[in-house]
């Protein structure tokens, strides 16, 4: 009886929605994720699939409604139930004649979406058909979305909207919502012309493939409890804003209207006869790196997963917090691979390191040694290394140690429940990043 409650757990722990897209690759992949399903290569499951995309969500429940009569229909000798069936059916074949010759020429086919959505956000997709040239008109055009992969799902299906007429533009929104992270690469939105009584619809207007990227959902991160020193960075930083306390003399250049009157050139204005100011340029700055270090363990569950996407937040929380700041965001560490950013002070954008995150996948292992050799190059002019952990051991331990002795100060965040054991630093618990609480590192 004992181990009845853990067989439960396990049961319950495992994604049985996801075993319905076996054959589909996960979305957080190196490269975009074409449409799952394609076009298949047979003739006849090509027609196969054709006629069932013909029919529309009450064409189909009709004929699995003409299915279930029919077998109510056998016994023709004692019931009627084949007169139904017969109606059904010639309805049905009907739909299915009529629908070729409902073509929709001379119209074009737009769809308008975000290029970047958070997990669990809903995502409005609108559908535009204009006509380009005119011609007879149809009473209804039905609006379907592509087939979405298992993580995501249809909150609202358009009702079918109205055709137009030359010139003028027919629109519908639909809107889904994503609970994964990805990078993901939609199949076709379709609009068709739909036969008398709704149940099929003609030859299908086809859009372009869709991308759209699934970024993580940044930790509410109120404050870091470091310090951020500043460091020498011989030339500045172009196009920075200025906020530091050290400026150095960059040139003289001649008065623009709404310059300051304190940066006024007294001497260069007496030797040309023209007012002139000084320019300035910052030459200390606090650049932060972030490394994201998630090793998967032996036996993967789903409260691992729930870590590791608590920690994909709390890392996007971070580099949002420091991005507000008056540091620059210089490294992102995920999975072993540095990609360089400049973010904050009003140069680059936090979308650059969702971007990153949202194909961010744990590591089976990281070669640590080599992300040292890696990350030389960099230490020479980072400020402090935030390091978020899902646990700690002497590798981790070693590896910090080797980057504050370059000088760099490390800042380690730990998450997991229950708290992990021997972190030098903060530890967070997986509830509350996911739950949105104010966060104080």
């Amino acid at each position: 009886m004992s181990g009845a409650p853990s067989l439960l757990a396990r049961l319950r722990a495992v994604n049985w929605q996801r075993l319905n897209y076996v054959l589909i690759p996960s979305a957080r992949s190196r490269k975009p994720v074409a449409h799952p399903l394609g076009e298949p290569s047979s003739r006849v499951a090509r027609r196969l699939l054709s006629s069932y995309r013909a029919f529309t969500r009450e064409g189909r429940w009709l004929f699995m409604a003409a299915l279930v009569t029919g077998a109510f229909a056998v016994d023709v000798t004692n019931t009627q139930v084949y007169l139904l069936f017969s109606v059904l059916l010639s309805v049905m074949l009907a739909s299915l004649i009529v629908g070729p010759s409902l073509r929709l020429p001379e119209r074009s086919l737009r769809v308008h979406a975000p290029s970047r959505v958070f997990v669990g956000a809903e995502a409005s997709f609108v559908v535009e058909c204009a006509r380009t040239a005119p011609g007879p008109s149809t009473t209804l055009l039905r609006v379907e979305g592509p087939f979405l992969p298992y993580f995501g799902r249809w909150i609202t299906r358009p009702p079918p909207m109205a055709d137009v007429g030359f010139g003028a533009t027919s629109s519908a929104i639909l809107k889904a919502r994503f609970s994964e992270r990805g990078d993901l690469t939609l199949g076709r939105f379709r609009v068709s012309a739909l036969v008398p009584f709704g149940l099929a619809s003609g030859p299908p207007l086809e859009s372009a493939p869709v991308r759209l990227r699934v970024v993580p959902r940044p930790a509410n991160v109120l404050r870091l409890g470091m310090a951020l020193a500043t460091r020498h960075q011989p030339g500045g930083i172009a196009l920075a804003s200025k906020t530091g306390e050290s400026m150095d003399l960059r040139g003289v250049r001649p008065y623009r209207t709404g310059d300051r009157i304190r940066d006024l050139s007294a001497r260069t204005w007496a030797r040309t006869g023209k007012p002139a100011v000084r320019e300035y340029q910052e030459e200390y700055f606090t650049r932060v790196g972030v490394i994201l270090d998630c090793v998967a363990p032996k036996k993967r569950a789903a409260r691992n997963e729930d870590a590791f996407e608590a920690a994909v937040s709390l890392t996007a929380g971070v580099v949002a917090h420091l991005g507000r700041g008056d540091a620059l965001v210089d490294l992102l560490v995920t999975g072993g691979e540095i990609h360089a950013l400049t973010l904050g002070r009003s140069l680059g954008f936090l979308e650059q390191a969702l971007d990153h995150l949202a194909v961010a996948e744990i590591a089976a292992s990281v070669d640590r040694a080599r992300l040292l050799t890696l990350l030389t190059p960099y230490l020479s002019r980072l400020s402090a290394v935030v390091m978020v952990v899902d646990g700690w051991d002497e590798a981790r331990a070693a590896f910090l140690q080797a980057i504050e002795k370059s000088g760099v100060r490390v800042h380690c965040i730990a998450v997991g429940d229950p708290v992990v054991a021997g972190t030098p630093g903060k530890t967070v618990s997986v509830a509350s990043i996911l739950a949105g609480q104010g966060l104080v590192l």
